[in-house]
């Protein structure tokens, strides 16, 4: 008996695949949307220590 509730607990909260797979299943190319980012030139550098 506490084998199964194991088992149905594992199963409960186990993802069904890895999250990875998941994201490319929402945002992967099939159903990606590319965008069109626009040209930018070069920025002068951040100053950490001033």
């Amino acid at each position: 008996m506490e084998e199964e509730a194991r088992q149905i607990l594992a199963q409960a909260v186990a993802s069904p695949e890895r999250l990875g797979d998941f994201a490319l299943s929402l945002f992967g190319p099939v159903n990606g949307y590319e965008l069109e980012l626009p040209e930018h030139g070069a920025h002068d550098p951040v100053e950490l220590g001033a």
